[in-house]
């Protein structure tokens, strides 16, 4: 039986806090596979920003291109429509119908769970990993966990140790002002953008 993980995002654009928690998730919780899988429209969230799909994949298989146990999957954008982390999972359930399924994602996405379509599927599926940024946050993220226990009966780890702190949001602003992005993206990654001209001031494509 193998561990069989999903992570799902805009990937608005992906960047080394992506990079960073797939590669402790992976070792920490001795991962088999990894499907890194960018949205086509993400349900709440505001889309209008939101760079085209196909730029998000491309920048995706460059930034885990390096990464053995990562597949970088077009699964949502293939399906269009909203992306709903539920469906994907039935999805990959049915691909791996003897394996342990898990869910990555970050603090803030952990905390907004029950607001997303069929969380307690969710919950049912996959078992959650997510990643506190400090001390206080380890705290509250646990009192989560333990919420989500007894309603749902979910299973959910927690890192202790912080990861990168980079936003999405943040690199975006620093591309629009021509700031340096060393230590944000993976350099393949800078290139791309640089190239396609993305989020630039004035671009038609800018956040």
């Amino acid at each position: 039986m193998s561990r069989i993980a999903m992570f799902g995002g805009s990937f608005n654009p992906v960047h080394n806090g992506h990079t960073g928690l797939v590669e402790r998730m992976v070792k920490e919780f001795s991962l088999d596979k990894v499907y890194v899988i960018p949205t086509f429209h993400t349900p709440l969230k505001d889309n209008s920003h939101m760079i085209t799909p196909v730029h998000r994949l491309n920048m995706c298989r460059l930034a885990f291109g390096f990464m053995d146990k990562v597949v970088v999957s077009d699964l949502e954008i293939a399906r269009q429509g909203r992306s709903y982390t539920v469906d994907t999972l039935s999805t990959l359930k049915e691909i791996h119908p003897d394996d342990d399924l898990y869910l990555i994602m970050g603090a803030d996405s952990f905390m907004q769970l029950p607001m997303w379509h069929k969380a307690d599927e969710i919950f049912d599926t996959a078992t959650i990993l997510t990643v506190s940024r400090g001390e206080v946050e380890y705290d509250t993220l646990l009192k989560q966990k333990e919420e989500y226990s007894l309603k749902y009966g979910a299973n959910a780890q927690i890192l202790k140790e912080p990861i990168a702190l980079v936003s999405s949001t943040e690199v975006r602003q620093a591309v629009s002002m021509g700031r340096d992005l060393n230590g944000m993206l993976h350099p393949e990654v800078s290139g791309y953008i640089y190239k396609n001209r993305l989020y630039e001031y004035g671009h038609e494509e800018i956040l």
